[in-house]
């Protein structure tokens, strides 16, 4: 019998290794919990994770057993298991109704999410008569087994974390050349070698302008904007040079619809 806060819960003796044998597969918190028939056993996520296990598994027996006797609570420290746990009840029918009722309740500010378990708890097991002890071998393979999932887990958060921030560098280069380019479009630049030249077709290539600004002495590239047709930067070796390909193609078609607008791009 144990004694909590004035409230006696009757509970199955366990083996201090035997934890459960319930073949459960930890979610991330931020997953919506499966469907799976009711049973006595609840699977509750979503909580601090910043608990101890013992603090925990107190709070936990605290909040639900009001709704009926438990067997066990089981909530584990390791990474993967952080911020979950199992409340196992004596019936059916009292998981049932604490889970109508302690679903979203704010469990140290952070609303828990509920659902019945995947398996039986080794508690229910025990009263059934049908629960097989684990082997010392089996409780090993088993804790290996635990150890290469969480090692997986944060595997897989740093490459998603790498990932994001690569996007993130990529989004802000992004907005940083769409700013340059709007810049160069909305400002009168001084001379500059460097010409800024819109109103392109969209199909507009390198390739395509490189004959046109190449016939003017200086000519060093042609570059052109992925992210926005229609628009490119062309290169002189001097201003001054730069200053002779604009005042000899402004204005000039490329097709019947569209004249090439150029300026001095913002230095």
């Amino acid at each position: 019998v144990v004694f909590l806060e004035r409230t006696y819960i009757h509970t199955v003796p366990m083996a201090a290794d035997d934890t459960t044998n319930m073949e459960v597969v930890a979610m991330s918190t931020e997953e919506e919990a499966p469907l799976h028939p009711p049973n006595q056993t609840l699977y509750v996520s979503n909580l601090n994770n910043k608990l101890k296990q013992v603090e925990l598994k107190k709070c936990l027996l605290c909040i639900f057993s009001p709704f009926g006797t438990i067997l066990d609570i089981v909530a584990m420290n390791n990474y993967r298991l952080r911020g979950q746990a199992w409340v196992v009840f004596a019936q059916t029918e009292q998981a049932t109704l604490a889970l109508s009722k302690m679903q979203g309740f704010p469990f140290f500010d952070m609303p828990m999410r509920i659902s019945y378990a995947k398996a039986k708890s080794d508690a229910v097991r025990k009263l059934e008569g049908t629960f097989v002890a684990r082997t010392p071998e089996q409780m090993k393979e088993h804790r290996e087994m635990e150890k290469r999932k969480s090692e997986e887990v944060r595997a897989s958060k740093a490459v998603a974390k790498q990932a994001r921030r690569e996007e993130e560098a990529l989004e802000k280069k992004r907005k940083a050349e769409e700013e340059r380019i709007a810049a160069a479009m909305n400002e009168e630049a001084p001379p500059h070698n460097i010409l800024f030249v819109q109103n392109l077709p969209a199909a507009t290539t390198d390739k395509m302008l490189r004959p046109l600004f190449s016939q003017f002495p200086g000519f060093q590239e042609v570059r052109m904007v992925e992210a926005r047709p229609g628009i490119a930067f062309v290169e002189f070796d001097h201003e001054r040079r730069a200053g002779a390909a604009l005042a000899g193609l402004q204005n000039f078609k490329i097709t019947p619809e569209n004249a090439m607008k150029i300026a001095y791009a913002k230095r």
